[in-house]
């Protein structure tokens, strides 16, 4: 870094041991002016042997400090390195380890004033004490002697580790008006402790008139030596040539979610939380401590993670080859550390809304439904029996959907362990109501991670994740409570009730929507899932600088589901004739072999070289049975089961299905001087699922970096604290279809031949047996800067990926004699362009002693674009009456919507009668003043699909991030925000406008609809028939702004003082998730279009953006307390 100022960092890669440090000063330095420090190394003869080694642990010190004013007005440096060499309790060394430690001091003297404060940061996980002696720092002619005492303590139990300390001398001597040497040195009387091994830590020193200096180990979680998993390995942050994210397990536990991934939201940029599954989607592989898992992690309990990595471009995604064309995601659980057993108890309560949307009570819907039919000249259909028996109306949102739902989350975790064996064992409880009073989620995860160091050469690890879930089906009944008719009770007059208490809900007065309270209370359907994820490995160091690896993983879980639909009749239009019982039972079991060999070096003292090869295999396995039976005697709960239904109703199926990987894999990465890196990957994969001849494929990758900030002519600047530059390319594969794509199946029917009933088989799946491997091309360059001592961080992207052989299970023509085909078929349909950027800015500092934060703002942008598609026409999807909302064709960019372009409302008949072509044709015939006049842009006076045009695309032109964070003494406070800009919904909510059908519609319908001239230019005029197809054509009157900017998280902490709990650590904690959002969308939640606006089961990104009433995110509220003694 040169003479650029670092306040107080140190950064350690410590080691597991009880040991006692005998401490040696040694080294000399070069004057840099007339006055300076000099180090005389002590005498060889008087240490012990210098042990061999092969663990070598680097500690490096950089302060500035401030002192009194001394003779002249001088800058010193000194630059020594010291070891620590570990000894046993005779005082022997250990042959096995050593300590290095490099010190790095910039003192300066000047006139006047007092020492100034040197700050640090981040949160505190190990604390070390260090007392100094003013004299020390304002040495004279004569020798002085001071003492240095200190200890090192775990901040967690505030207790130096076996309640010792070290205790060290410092001389300072000044000859013939030079500065003279000055040497550490231990007394005899050493004594013993341990020291916990913390992968990154910083040391901060902060002097301001006091006699002591105190000296805080911290987590350096932004630090530029923090260690960063990256496939098969780890390297150092400055060293990364890629674009990885890091998000710490503090960052994702604060946001209690049964989805560890709902915490990126914001976080990571350019990362959208999202569901997916075809061309483009956000799918990303999942690989938990280097065992992949495929694309949920669902099972996984938050307070295990301890850090998760985002590999987002394929330089660094591509060592996974086939997996990773949605990105990867590595997940690290946490580790035991060497010391006293830490105990680490965490809970949080607390409740779950939704917001309420603004419907229309009873006598708007009973005016709004007969306006309809008086517009139209028609009678109105009106039943105005709720008028008798239910007088007030019914608050049908109130009715079904609770005002509250209850969430929970509680860990206990212990970790510690010895200088040989290391653990940490978790047991974990959520659990998370659903707003109707059925439908639940739950959870109990059990976590033991033990790692056993048999010696120097060989190390074991096993870890072992028993979970179990259950849950019932959550019923979506949000619509059917807005649609439903208000003047209609829940129940019939009880006069009228039977035994069957299934068909005591009354039928809908005015239209066809389903009871909707009728429908929670017959919903039956419970799945109970049993799992557990075994991962094992065994690493060898058989020679200095080569690592031999070999990782055994197998994840294994079962379910069985139980379904029962009851019988029960409330009207011809909603019964259900036969009850049914099903019961469905399925396994998984998956296992990953991985092998890798590791070799890393440092020769000529400049070349730094790491080469990894390896092979893996994989197995996917996944069984199925199923059963099912009718008629079952009653609803009772004793009958529902399968064996109790009729017989000769029986349906049963089963099926096995399985996927194989297999690879190798390689990668060299290279640095001179820690200036100039470069890497390189190589990853082949052979897939079970796809043909002969098109198994096997190639995923290359190559990245390089330049740390301008190490060059020389860097050294004299004080604008930057880092500079680097980066560049990456590189391909990763999909190989996400059916394990059975290419081929073609039977299936077994029955059919008459003649007056015999017999047995026979159809085509039911065609195959494509030309498929091949899906590609994605990336490549991306960027920047990392940071300035003013590091307190301001800033980074800057531009990326382009393209994705070749697109695959897509597309819709086939049918062919004649194969009627009970599907017609659906997984072929190659194209290439697909992105191109984007992404800015990140972070900003830490303090203010006072007491006072610090931290600022993030991630800003990214993204344009997907068709290149060319399967050549047989455009790609329509997302169903709307009979007509497609999405169109996708070659060259424009993917997902907008297309449809007719909404003009604006005829306000009087002198505009409908105006609005013809050239021959004075009407356009619209049937239109009437309110009606929606649709723009003929082809001029031939016909409304037809040549007038469609692009109405809107779901894509934000931005998205952005911001996180905020402050700590005044014991408070805490942490805010996260997200938000997307210039992106558009297609609201199919709108429509409930209309009152089509007699469903109930929008509080506010009869002022806000057309109801005379200039009284509105939006919302058409009321009507039973719609004979202007105002609702029924696809077109921009449904299409919105969605630009929405939400607070995901607003959390406040406080930690009580240790003298209160013994010493302990307690925080006490109030969150709110969702509490609010900013937007000018009018539909119920601006966010769930893009996860699941879907209108089938794809999740694919050419098929979004659609605003069906999907389950809104609901506002959490949690009360929270986090123990560690």
């Amino acid at each position: 870094m040169g003479k650029s100022k670092i306040y107080g960092k140190i950064r350690i890669s410590v080691c597991r041991a009880v040991f006692v440090c005998l401490l040696l000063f040694c080294g000399s330095c070069s004057p840099e002016q007339e006055e300076l420090w000099d180090v005389v190394p002590p005498d060889e003869s008087e240490l012990p042997e210098k042990p061999t080694t092969l663990d070598l642990y680097k500690v490096r010190i950089e302060a500035e400090v401030h002192g009194e004013p001394q003779e002249g007005d001088v800058e010193l440096w000194d630059k020594d390195v010291c070891t620590f060499r570990l000894v046993d309790q005779n005082g022997l060394p250990l042959p096995e380890n050593e300590f290095r430690l490099e010190w790095r001091i910039k003192m300066t003297k000047r006139s006047g004033g007092v020492w100034e404060k040197v700050f640090c940061k981040d949160t505190v996980h190990t604390e070390a004490r260090i007392e100094l002696t003013p004299a020390f720092f304002e040495g004279d002619s004569n020798s002085v002697d001071n003492l240095l005492k200190g200890y090192i303590k775990d901040s967690i139990c505030e207790r130096p580790y076996q309640e010792g300390y070290v205790e060290c001398e410092l001389k300072r001597k000044r000859r013939d008006n030079d500065w003279g040497w000055f040497v550490y040195k231990f007394p005899q009387a050493v004594r013993t402790y341990v020291l916990p091994p913390i992968p990154q830590i910083e040391m901060g020193i902060a002097v301001g008139g006091r006699t002591t200096i105190n000296v805080v180990l911290k987590e350096a979680a932004e630090l530029l030596d923090e260690v960063v998993v990256i496939g098969y390995g780890a390297v150092k942050k400055s060293d990364l040539t890629s674009s990885i994210a890091t998000v710490k397990g503090d960052e994702i536990t604060e946001t209690v979610t049964g989805n560890a991934m709902d915490a990126l939201q914001g976080k990571v940029n350019g990362v959208q939380v999202t569901s997916g599954g075809g061309p483009g989607a956000t799918n990303p592989l999942y690989v938990v401590d280097g065992m992949p898992v495929g694309d949920n992690i669902n099972f996984l309990n938050s307070n295990d993670i301890a850090s998760m990595e985002v590999l987002k471009d394929a330089s660094a995604a591509a060592i996974y080859g086939t997996r990773a064309s949605n990105g990867v995601i590595l997940i690290t659980t946490k580790k035991g550390k060497t010391g006293k057993a830490r105990i680490n108890w965490n809970s949080s309560v607390g409740f779950q809304t939704v917001a309420k949307p603004n419907i229309a009570g009873a006598a708007e819907y009973k005016e709004v439904f007969n306006t309809r039919y008086t517009n139209d000249g028609l009678s109105s259909i009106w039943n105005d029996t709720g008028a008798t028996t239910n007088p007030g109306g019914t608050d049908w949102w109130d009715t079904v959907v609770n005002k509250t739902a209850l969430v929970q989350n509680h860990s206990l975790s212990v970790a510690g362990g010895s200088e040989q064996f290391v653990y940490n064992f978790s047991v974990g409880y959520y659990r998370n109501n659903s707003q109707f009073d059925v439908g639940y989620w739950d959870k109990i995860n059990i976590r033991l991670n033990t790692e056993y160091t048999f010696n120097k050469y060989v190390k074991l690890g096993v870890d072992i994740a028993p979970r179990v879930e259950s849950w019932d089906d959550t019923p979506n009944q949000f619509s059917a409570a807005m649609a439903m008719d208000p003047t209609t009770p829940v129940f019939r007059p009880q006069d009228q009730w039977e035994d069957n208490e299934y068909n005591n809900y009354q039928r809908s007065y005015n239209n066809q929507e389903w009871n909707p309270a009728g429908s929670i209370a017959r919903s039956n359907a419970h799945s109970r899932e049993l799992g557990a994820i075994l991962n094992t490995y065994l690493q060898v160091n058989p020679i200095e600088k080569l690592t031999l690896r070999t990782q055994f993983g197998a994840n294994a879980h079962y379910r069985r589901s139980d379904s029962f639909v009851p019988k029960f009749n409330m009207d011809p239009l909603e019964k259900q004739d036969l009850n049914e019982i099903t019961r469905r039972n399925q396994e998984w079991f998956d296992w990953n072999w991985t092998n890798t060999a590791t070799y890393m070096d440092t020769f000529a003292e400049k070349h730094n070289l790491n080469v990894m090869a390896g092979f893996t295999a994989e197995r996917f396995a996944w069984y199925n049975t199923q059963a099912r039976r009718d008629n079952v005697p009653n609803n009772l709960d004793q009958m529902q089961e399968v064996n109790a239904g009729q017989q000769g109703t029986d349906e049963a199926n089963g099926e096995t299905t399985y996927n194989t990987l297999v690879s190798f894999l390689g990668r060299v990465m290279y640095n001179y001087d820690n200036r100039y890196y470069i890497s390189a990957s190589l990853r082949a994969d052979g897939s079970s699922r796809f043909p002969k001849g098109s198994k096997y494929a190639l995923f290359p990758s190559v990245s390089a970096s330049w740390r301008v900030i190490s060059e020389a002519f860097m050294q004299d600047q004080d604008i930057f604290s880092d500079l680097k530059l980066r560049g990456g390319w590189g391909r990763v594969g999909n190989q996400n279809i059916n394990n059975n794509a290419t081929l073609t199946l039977l299936s077994e029917t029955q059919y008459y031949y003649g007056n015999t009933l017999a047995n026979g088989y159809f085509v039911s799946t065609v195959g494509n047996n030309q498929l091949k491997w899906e590609t994605v091309e990336d490549w991306n360059v960027g920047v990392d800067m940071s300035f003013l001592d590091s307190r301001l961080g800033v980074t800057f992207e531009y990326f382009q990926k393209k994705s070749i052989d697109m695959l897509y299970q597309k819709q086939n023509i049918l062919s004649l004699g194969y009627d009970n085909w599907n017609s659906q078929i997984w072929m190659n349909i194209g290439s697909m362009q992105a191109r984007g950027w992404e800015v990140g800015l972070t900003w830490r500092d303090e203010i006072g002693k007491d006072f610090s934060y931290d600022l993030g703002l991630n800003l990214s942008a993204v344009r997907n674009k068709a290149i060319k598609f399967s050549g047989d026409g455009p790609i329509n999807v997302g169903g709307f009456n009979s007509d497609q909302i999405i169109r996708n064709e070659d060259g424009g960019f993917i997902s907008r919507f297309y449809g007719y372009v909404a003009d604006g409302l005829f306000q009087n008949w002198e505009e409908v009668y105006a609005h013809t072509d050239e021959h004075g044709t009407l356009i619209q015939p049937n239109a009437k003043p309110g009606d929606i006049r649709f723009k003929d842009r082809d001029h031939n006076g016909v409304l037809d699909a040549n007038d469609k045009d692009y109405i809107g695309n779901p894509y934000p032109d931005l998205m952005m991030g911001l996180n905020i964070g402050m700590r005044y003494k014991n408070i805490d406070f942490a805010a996260n925000f997200y938000g997307t800009f210039g992106n558009d919904i297609y609201n199919v909510t709108k429509g409930r406008y209309s009152g089509s059908g007699g469903q109930n519609v929008w509080a506010g319908t009869l002022e806000k609809a057309w109801h005379g001239e200039g009284t509105g230019n939006d919302i058409p005029r009321l009507s039973s028939n719609d004979l202007n197809l105002n609702y029924s054509r696809v077109s921009s009157f449904y299409v919105e702004d969605g630009s929405y900017l939400r607070c995901k998280l607003l959390q406040i902490g406080y930690t009580l003082p240790k003298k209160w709990v013994g010493g302990a650590d307690l925080r006490l904690s109030f969150s709110a998730q969702n509490p609010f959002t900013i937007t000018g969308y009018s539909g119920m939640d601006p966010e769930r279009p893009m996860v699941d606006g879907t209108t089938d089961s794809s999740g694919s990104a050419i098929n979004t953006g659609i605003d069906n009433v999907a389950y809104p995110n609901p506002r959490t509220f949690l009360f929270g307390i986090d123990f560690k003694f």
